[in-house]
C-alpha cells in the first residue's frame, strides 16, 4: 500500500511522492480490464477514459457513477454517458451503471489482468481526476494504491456487489433527473435580449393557433453524404467559406404554405423557451427559409449552443481543418438530444424591435422531449 498525493503547490509532489493520475495511467496501461466505481465524473474525464481504452486496447471497462440518480446529473454528463455506454456495447467491450438505491461517494478503481485483479487505488479521487483542466489542477485529492491480494478481493466483491444489488445500465433507467445546461453562446451578442422565465411564461400563455415543427434536415449519421452542407450543416458547404454557428433552416412547402405560417419577407420576433428573444424571418421561394434576421450566427448561437451545452458536439473553430466532420450535426445526434424538429407557435401579442417597428411575436423551442426534469443552472 502506497499514499498517492496530488501535485498542487505549495503541496507538490517530489521524486518519493507518488499521484493519482501517473498511478492511475500506470495501472491502466498494465491492464486489460478496468472497473470504476465513483461519485462525479466529467466530460473531460470521460473523454480521456474512453481515448485511453482506444490506445490500450482494453478488452472490458465498467463504469460504475455514484452522485446523480438522487441528485441529477448535468444534461452534458448524461449525454456523454448515453454515448460512452452505446459504444461500448456496441463493441461489447464494457457498460456504464448508475446507483439507484443511495448516494454512492466511493471512489474506487479496480485493475485486471486476464481476469485477476492485480491492483487497485481507494481515496478522495472522483474520475475527475485524471483530466488535467482548471479544476482539478487546484482541487487537492490523497489515496492509496493497493496490491495485496486480500484487499484486491474484497474490492473486487465491493464493486461486484454495487453492480448487481444497486446499480442499472444508465440506457435503461428511466426518470433520471436531469440538471439543464445553460446555453452561453447568446451572452453579450448584438440584437439579442435576455428574457427571465417569468416573462417566458407569460408568453406561453398567449399562444395562438397551430404549431409548426419543422424537421432539422440534416445526414442520417457521418457516413450519409447527403445533406452534409445545408441547413445547420450549411457551414459544410463548397464555396464560400462560413464560420462554424452561421445556421440556415430550409422549411418544405408542405409546412411554409399552411394557413397561419409566417408571412414572406415579414420580419418578427421569437422569444425562446430558454428565455432569448432576437429577430427572425422567412424568405427565398415557396418562404422556405427561416434564418435569424440580423445576423445568421444569432440562430446558430442558439440552436447549435444548445447542443454544445449539451455535451452533444463540441463547436469547431476553424471548419476548413474538421476534415474528420467532427463538427457535423447527423439525425443520430439530434435523436440522442431529444427532438429532431423546431417548435413555432405564434404568440398573441407582439413587441418592439430596436428602431421602434412593432413585430409579431413567436415562441421557438427545441426543448428536449426525454428530458423527465427540468433545472436551468
Amino acid at each position: 500500500m502506497s499514499i498517492l498525493y496530488t501535485d498542487v503547490p505549495p503541496l507538490g509532489t517530489d521524486d518519493n511522492n507518488e499521484n493519482f493520475r501517473d498511478k492511475f495511467k500506470e495501472y491502466f496501461k498494465a491492464s486489460n480490464k478496468v472497473e470504476i466505481a465513483t461519485g462525479y465524473v466529467s466530460r473531460n474525464a470521460l473523454e480521456l477514459l474512453n481515448q485511453m481504452i482506444k490506445n490500450q486496447r482494453i478488452s472490458y471497462i465498467r463504469l460504475i457513477v455514484g452522485m446523480y440518480y438522487i441528485d441529477g446529473m448535468p444534461e452534458s454528463i448524461y449525454n456523454t454517458l448515453i454515448k460512452l455506454d452505446n459504444e461500448w456495447h456496441s463493441r461489447n467491450i464494457g457498460e456504464v451503471l448508475i446507483v439507484r438505491t443511495f448516494r454512492y461517494h466511493g471512489k474506487c478503481y479496480l485493475f485486471s489482468k486476464n481476469e485477476t485483479p492485480f491492483a487497485g487505488i481507494l481515496g478522495s479521487a472522483n474520475l475527475g481526476a485524471i483530466s488535467l483542466d482548471a479544476q482539478t489542477r487546484r482541487q487537492y485529492e490523497i489515496s492509496v494504491s493497493i496490491n495485496g491480494s486480500q484487499q484486491l478481493v474484497q474490492l473486487e466483491r465491493h464493486i461486484k456487489d454495487l453492480q448487481t444489488k444497486c446499480s442499472t445500465s444508465i440506457s435503461s433507467t428511466p426518470n433520471i433527473p436531469i440538471i439543464r445546461a445553460e446555453n452561453v453562446q447568446l451572452r453579450d451578442i448584438d440584437h439579442v435580449q435576455k428574457v427571465n422565465s417569468d416573462e417566458v411564461n407569460a408568453y406561453k400563455d398567449h399562444l395562438v393557433g397551430n404549431t409548426f415543427e419543422i424537421p432539422l434536415k440534416v445526414p442520417h449519421d457521418h457516413n450519409d453524404p447527403k445533406l452534409r452542407g445545408s441547413n445547420i450543416n450549411v457551414c459544410y458547404a463548397k464555396g464560400r467559406k462560413r464560420e462554424w454557428w452561421e445556421t440556415e433552416i430550409i422549411v418544405s412547402k408542405k409546412i411554409s404554405e399552411q394557413p397561419g405560417y409566417p408571412e414572406y419577407s415579414k420580419p418578427f420576433m421569437v422569444v425562446t423557451d430558454d428565455g432569448w428573444k432576437f429577430k427572425v424571418w422567412t424568405c427565398g421561394d415557396h418562404n422556405k427559409n427561416f434564418y435569424s434576421k440580423d445576423n445568421l450566427k444569432i440562430m446558430g448561437y442558439w440552436l447549435k449552443g444548445r447542443l454544445v451545452a449539451a455535451g452533444i458536439v463540441n463547436a469547431i473553430d476553424n471548419v476548413e481543418n474538421d476534415t474528420e466532420g467532427k463538427g457535423l450535426i447527423t439525425e443520430k445526434m439530434l435523436e440522442q438530444y431529444g427532438k429532431t424538429t423546431l417548435s413555432l407557435t405564434k404568440i398573441g401579442q407582439t413587441t418592439k424591435d430596436e428602431e421602434g417597428n412593432v413585430l409579431n411575436v413567436w415562441l421557438l423551442s427545441f426543448l428536449p422531449s426525454q428530458m423527465k426534469e427540468e433545472t436551468n443552472r
